[in-house]
């Protein structure tokens, strides 16, 4: 079984690193660290797939918060972005 902190995780998965550099800054043996990345991406209400997910889309949230506010201010640039965002959203309702 794999011990490790889940609030370093959720802290390093919000850097937006892989589950492979986290394993890896974590000092997960390499024996197990195919599991771990397993279990970040596969394992819905396993703790390790909580954080690892928390901390990476509290980073997507706050880039999209950042980009509707440029798209808000009249950014060309953030408002074809947000209008990926909205298809993104009405896809997945």
């Amino acid at each position: 079984m794999i011990s490790i902190q889940l609030d370093k995780l959720e802290e390093l998965a919000a850097s937006l690193l892989s589950p492979g550099e986290i394993a890896i800054l974590l000092g997960i043996p390499q024996a197990q660290r195919s599991s771990f990345c397993v279990r970040c991406r596969a394992h819905d209400g396993d703790p390790i797939y909580e954080a690892y997910n928390r901390g990476r889309l509290t980073t997507k949230l706050d880039l999209r918060r950042n980009i509707i506010k440029l798209a808000k201010a009249g950014s060309p640039a953030a408002e074809p972005m947000v209008e990926i965002f909205l298809r993104e959203q009405n896809a997945n309702i």
